[in-house]
């Protein structure tokens, strides 16, 4: 689904712009990329009304969705002309809490974090703490990614706001000098852990 980065950030507030044509990309997306059509629209409409039942990350050309076995069905037939595989992960693995997710591969093939910021992150940290997690983020190239636009043009210091996002981190030690830096700012972090795949 190479098309489906149009949709970030994927809050319910940005889909449901996207999906009532009010949203303000839509007019210079529809005329220098490629029209908002109905692909781009049932995305955003499927996230919407299932975004409770099943976890998903879009991620360059594709959409990785997490759910249940029953529910990817519904997922496959949904998409079932983009649908490019699954994978079941060993259903007999530990009992996990929500803000961890089983997987065959981790992010970008090494993050096994995913820190994600609150909607209101611009109001709670001053320009000296966003300054600050950004040089260290920066400085530290080798275990942290920032693949979001608008948190990155947030922290860079483009834009003044930032109503959601995320950033990767590859270990755990990481986690404590961020949390030190923006506390305040975080609302959830997830664990990715690598299992095999149940399918084997």
């Amino acid at each position: 689904m190479p098309w489906a980065g149009i949709l970030y950030p994927t809050s319910d507030e940005n889909l449901q712009k996207m999906l009532d044509g009010t949203h303000i990309d839509t007019l210079h997306l529809n005329k220098m990329f490629h029209k908002v059509d109905d692909k781009v629209l049932r995305l955003a409409k499927f996230i919407m009304d299932y975004r409770k039942q099943m976890k998903f990350r879009i991620q360059q050309y594709s959409v990785i969705f997490y759910s249940n076995k029953d529910f990817a069905a519904k997922i496959v037939n949904t998409f079932w002309n983009h649908w490019n595989g699954s994978e079941c992960l060993n259903p007999n693995a530990k009992k996990i809490d929500k803000h961890t997710v089983f997987c065959k591969r981790l992010p970008h093939g090494k993050y096994q974090y995913q820190v994600h910021l609150k909607k209101n992150v611009h109001t709670i940290l001053k320009k000296s703490e966003i300054h600050t997690l950004w040089s260290f983020l920066t400085r530290n190239k080798n275990h942290c990614l920032v693949t979001n636009r608008y948190v990155k043009d947030y922290l860079m210091g483009f834009t003044p706001h930032c109503f959601h996002g995320y950033f990767y981190i590859d270990k755990a030690k990481m986690l404590t000098p961020i949390y030190m830096m923006a506390q305040k700012a975080i609302d959830k972090v997830i664990k990715f852990e690598k299992e095999k795949n149940g399918s084997n």
